[in-house]
C-alpha cells in the first residue's frame, strides 16, 4: 500500500507541472463554503500551523499536501543537510525541490508567496495547484486543500 500511495504522490507531482489530470488519482479533498475551517482541519491532521491566516479568501490555490512518513534513512539525510539533530518534521516544494523547510512558519511565507505568483497579488484565484510535501513519522497520505467556495 506504501508503494502504491508513493507512485500516486508522483504521479500527481507530474501532473501539477505539465497541466493535465487524465487520470482521477486517490485523495482526500477538503471542499466546504469560505472561511468554513478546511485549512484549519488540515493542519490538525499534520500536527503543525502552516497554512495562510486572514480574513476573506486566503487559499486562492488548489494546495496538494502529500504527508510522507520517512524513514531512519531520510532523517539522517536530512540532519547532514540541515545540521538540525532535533529535526522530526520537515518539508519540501515541488517547485523549490532543493530547500528543506523545518520551520512551519517559513512554510507559509512559501506558500503565500508561491499564490501570489501563480494567482497575482490582487486577490486572484488559480486552478494551479502548490504541491506541499511534508515528511513525518505519521502516516503517508494526500490531502488538496481548495479555495473556498
Amino acid at each position: 500500500m506504501e508503494s502504491l500511495i508513493q507512485i500516486i504522490n508522483k504521479l500527481q507531482d507530474v501532473f501539477a507541472v505539465i497541466g493535465e489530470h487524465k487520470i482521477d488519482l486517490p485523495q482526500i479533498v477538503v471542499v466546504g463554503s469560505q472561511s468554513s475551517g478546511k485549512s484549519s482541519v488540515l493542519e490538525s491532521l499534520v500536527g503543525r500551523s502552516f497554512l495562510p491566516r486572514g480574513t476573506g479568501i486566503v487559499t486562492r490555490a488548489p494546495l496538494i499536501l502529500q504527508m510522507i512518513r520517512y524513514s531512519k534513512e531520510d532523517k539522517a539525510n536530512v540532519i547532514k543537510i540541515t545540521k538540525n539533530k532535533e529535526i522530526k518534521c520537515w518539508a519540501t516544494f515541488l517547485h523549490k525541490p532543493e530547500t528543506i523547510y523545518d520551520n512551519f512558519d517559513e512554510v507559509r511565507y512559501e506558500i503565500e508567496k508561491q499564490t501570489d505568483v501563480l494567482a497575482g497579488s490582487n486577490k486572484g484565484i488559480t486552478h494551479e495547484p502548490i504541491v506541499l510535501k511534508v515528511f513525518t513519522l505519521s502516516y503517508d497520505l494526500t490531502f488538496v486543500d481548495l479555495p473556498g467556495i
